[in-house]
């Protein structure tokens, strides 16, 4: 019943070999193929760097109802790769060696797991769109407070807002669940308009239904992996799940710890309208959720509070701002905070959370993505360090200096605030290892299809009146219940 085993170990060799046969025959007639066939081939590249951090533990899955358990090798972090469609082929490579490490093929909500080595700075290519999440450490599966990965997952077309999505949820925080002011969830959907949507597991064991109103928020926590042993509050008989609506909406995960670089609701993420939730509610020495914005051109940034859209706070930019490179760290506190922010000019905006000391430098644990357009710049903070890959041979300008870049090069960039511009897509990598290294990490890689979606129109969000968040309904909980109890007992079975 191990999947992940038998994906990583003992098929590994068959599946690279057949790999490899099927690049041979390939070779040999895509040159026979006419060319509107040869016209319809197309890479999807999600690039990524794996942190050194703390081992993951033992850990329990629920795999088609089935429980499923497993041990990652000790320096590895794990890679799931979810596929949208039937025949969907997924390699990994090495993209320092340049050496394939592992492929497979999977179908529609197929999930496969690859084990990747601390360090190692990584490629996946597949023929069609992917949902790739990449995740680590000791913490990050915890059924403990301190668990949890904030990230938002990317729709089936691509980019943010969207009206379908596949995706394995990232690990809730404090899954238990008997402590409901530390819990944070990760299913939290925003209505971009009034949406009727129907959320079910992949074998569509649990299935729920609701409508959420333009503005509001409905939110629950999904079924995700667990230490071995523990108890998980959660919903879902398998840890792949599928959203569709009949409007627009976002859908992410929100948790303690949070770092999160924010798609604008326009599309990438350099704009001038973002939503922005994070909630910090764990009280510790230094500990405080804030935002990070930086501008690309003078304008006045206001924050609001979503539900009743009073004004958090305002900051206004200017030409030296812009020219410095200066940001503004606007520190929020603890509490859950549901934010639009709204800018008269473009700026990129940070979702984090400090720990030991309220300020920037304390940012983290945790990785989060971004990207450019070709010929756009982007401007961002890191507090440690960032990665920025080039999926095309280009030029870029990094902090005012032109360079050239090959495909799969990367440039390591410092801590501080940074200028990229790239005449082809770029793809950034923000690493922030906290106060006490990393204990927990994770976030869902994205590729230039996330970066491109565009959208002409901003949700008319910004006004009075707006539905408070709302949870999924009574039903869900009634599940959630039973699910706790029947993990109970069947624990209790086994000691007796």
């Amino acid at each position: 019943m191990n999947i992940i085993y038998v994906l990583q170990r003992k098929n590994k060799n068959k599946l690279f070999e057949k790999t490899i046969v099927s690049s041979l025959i390939l070779l040999l007639i895509l040159p026979l193929l006419p060319p509107p066939v040869c016209g319809q081939l197309k890479r999807h590249v999600y690039y990524g760097y794996v942190p050194p951090s703390t081992d993951l533990p033992a850990l329990d899955e629920l795999v088609k109802g089935i429980k499923v358990n497993f041990t990652p090798p000790s320096g590895h972090a794990l890679l799931d790769v979810v596929a949208y469609e039937d025949e969907t082929s997924v390699e990994l490579y090495d993209i320092v060696s340049g050496l394939p490490v592992n492929a497979t093929i999977l179908n529609a909500l197929e999930k496969a797991t690859f084990f990747v080595p601390y360090g190692m700075y990584f490629k996946v290519v597949a023929s069609k769109r992917v949902g790739v999440l990449l995740t680590g450490g000791s913490a990050a599966y915890s059924p403990g407070y301190f668990s949890g990965v904030a990230t938002f997952y990317p729709s089936i077309e691509g980019g943010f807002r969207g009206r379908t999505f596949i995706f394995m949820p990232a690990p809730a925080t404090h899954q238990y669940g008997y402590t409901m002011d530390l819990v944070h969830r990760n299913f939290y959907l925003i209505a971009l308009e009034d949406a009727s949507w129907e959320l079910s597991d992949r074998i569509g064991r649990f299935s729920t239904k609701d409508s959420t109103s333009r503005g509001g928020v409905s939110s629950t926590i999904l079924q995700s992996r667990v230490t071995q042993g523990g108890v998980s509050a959660a919903v879902g008989y398998d840890s792949v799940f599928k959203l569709t609506s009949t409007g627009e909406v976002i859908v992410g995960s929100v948790a303690l710890g949070a770092l999160v670089q924010v798609p604008a609701l326009t599309g990438g993420y350099v704009g001038r309208a973002f939503w922005a939730p994070v909630h910090a509610t764990y009280r510790q020495t230094g500990r405080a959720a804030a935002l990070v914005i930086v501008p690309l051109e003078p304008c006045k940034v206001t924050v609001y509070k979503r539900e009743d859209m009073s004004v958090v706070a305002e900051r206004e930019f200017t030409d030296a701002d812009v020219a410095q490179r200066n940001y503004w760290f606007l520190k929020l506190g603890i509490g859950r905070f549901d934010l639009l922010v709204k800018s008269t000019g473009d700026i990129t905006v940070l979702i984090a959370q400090t720990l030991m000391e309220e300020t920037p430098d304390f940012i983290g644990d945790g990785i989060t993505f971004l990207g450019s357009r070709p010929n756009q710049e982007v401007r961002f903070f890191t507090p440690s360090t960032a990665i920025v890959f080039s999926p095309e041979d280009q030029m870029v300008v990094i902090n005012g200096e032109t360079r050239t870049l090959k495909r799969d090069q990367f440039v390591i960039l410092g801590s501080g605030v940074h200028s990229v511009k790239g005449s082809s897509h770029l793809i950034i990598q923000i690493v922030a290892p906290g106060a006490q290294g990393f204990q927990k990490w994770g976030h869902y890689l994205i590729e230039p299809a996330d970066i491109d979606a565009s959208y002409p129109d901003v949700p008319e969000l910004f006004e009075k009146g707006i539905p408070i968040t709302t949870y999924v309904g009574v039903a869900v909980i009634v599940v959630i219940a039973g699910a706790v109890a029947f993990l109970f007992l069947r624990r209790r079975k086994r000691k007796m």
